[in-house]
């Protein structure tokens, strides 16, 4: 049996990181190729050594070649799969012509 959780389907493969943003320093908004938007506050990593240290590094991040993670320039990396478990909204990207 499978079960749906925040678009994430059980056994499915994780989703693609599409675009990224970051709002506010220490959280992301990510469109994910399977249609939702999760917004994750990654605070939690704080205390890794080459977490970016303010908003001007934090703001330096892209998605890996893979669309799997995220990095910023400070090499502090995190994988689609933790954003999705961090997410404190996540919504359904709206659809346009």
């Amino acid at each position: 049996m499978r079960y749906d959780w925040e678009g994430i389907t059980m056994g499915a493969a994780s989703p693609l990181i599409v675009q990224v943003a970051t709002p506010e320093y220490k959280k992301v908004n990510v469109e994910a190729s399977n249609g939702f938007r999760y917004s994750a506050d990654l605070s939690m990593f704080e205390s890794v050594y080459c977490f970016p240290k303010n908003k001007t590094e934090w703001d330096q991040v892209s998605p890996d070649s893979f669309g799997s993670a995220l990095i910023w320039v400070t090499r502090f990396e995190v994988h689609v799969d933790q954003i999705v478990a961090l997410a404190y909204k996540t919504e359904p990207i709206a659809k346009t012509a």
